[in-house]
């Protein structure tokens, strides 16, 4: 069984067109997908966001504004309103300032690369419509975590701005480049399956079942260490 902090965290990366690309994000996402979402976008300084009252047009979850120090819970929506730089410990996500004169201008980066670091293969990120590159950085930690990636293709929402999407496609680090509508069923089923095989194992009749599990499982690692390099076993 897991625990109730056992959930992914998907990080997502916007900038410019980022509204329409959220409307399409949210409008495929089950209405309780097990997992938690935190938007992380390029605020202006000198305006304040509306994002709160837009996101929760588009999902019957609930949309939290961040402050210090949140906790965060499956099921949940989670966004800063207000020009700052948002990192996450311990699940609970924190905010710092940003300096006037020396503002942070790869938030989303700096976001995904501490959500690998806290929940490894239980972080996801997704990148969306934006005019740099930035995410991209972000999406390279997330995999060396074993996490989960995708980036925004074009469709009705979007992407307005391609850069951000294809500078992280271009990295070759994206599980999935589909567009957005479709991204929630796919972080759904992720959030689903994650522990699949555990429950498989948990569930087995006899010795002999479970040790079938374990000697099937360590038959997979062999054959993507062989073929990809990387040890999944642990």
């Amino acid at each position: 069984m897991t625990s109730a902090a056992d959930f992914p965290i998907v990080g997502l990366g916007a900038s410019a067109g980022g509204v329409e690309a959220l409307e399409g994000f949210f409008r495929g996402m089950p209405e309780k997908p097990g997992l938690a979402c935190v938007i992380i976008t390029h605020l202006s300084p000198n305006r304040e966001s509306m994002l709160p009252e837009i996101v929760s047009r588009f999902t019957a979850m609930p949309v939290r504004v961040i402050t210090d120090n949140t906790v965060i819970e499956v099921d949940t929506v989670y966004l800063l309103p207000t020009d700052a730089v948002v990192t996450v410990e311990d699940r609970r996500l924190h905010v710092h300032a940003q300096d006037s004169h020396r503002r942070e201008r790869r938030p989303i980066d700096l976001f995904f690369s501490a959500l690998a670091t806290d929940v490894g293969e239980l972080s996801a990120g997704v990148v969306l419509s934006g005019g740099d590159s930035d995410g991209t950085l972000g999406i390279k930690a997330i995999k060396e975590r074993g996490g989960l990636t995708l980036a925004q293709v074009a469709d009705g929402f979007g992407p307005h701005h391609s850069n951000m999407p294809e500078s992280a496609i271009s990295s070759g680090l994206v599980d999935f480049a589909i567009p957005a509508v479709q991204m929630g069923a796919k972080l759904a089923r992720f959030a689903a399956g994650r522990f699949m095989l555990d429950k498989l194992v948990g569930a087995a009749d006899t010795q002999i079942e479970s040790a079938a599990f374990d000697e099937a499982r360590n038959a997979i690692y062999t054959i993507l260490r062989h073929q990809v390099g990387h040890d999944f076993s642990g």
